[in-house]
């Protein structure tokens, strides 16, 4: 019996936190793929950044460690490319 590949797609839940940035910039989400804390997300607030208002990759973790992302315009996007980058 030949087992067709499967569909499986990572599981990337947000878990709002405040986040100690050393700048005003404090909204933060927790990342979570598949039970795992792998990412921190921060929104850029402050009128200085050019993107004000996206969110940044403050920080990854195990496979996202070192990894250089964009800047996302919106969570959701911020989750499509996590999960891509995540993809089993």
């Amino acid at each position: 019996m030949v087992r067709e590949p499967r569909n499986i797609e990572t599981l990337v839940l947000l878990q709002p936190i405040a986040v100690d940035t050393g700048s005003p910039d404090r909204e933060g989400m927790l990342v979570m793929a598949n039970g795992l804390l792998v990412a921190v997300l921060v929104r850029l607030d402050t009128p200085e950044h050019e993107r004000r208002g996206s969110w940044f990759l403050e920080t990854g973790l195990g496979r996202l460690q070192g990894v250089r992302a964009p800047a996302f315009e919106s969570l959701e996007e911020a989750t499509r490319w996590l999960r891509k980058l995540l993809k089993p």
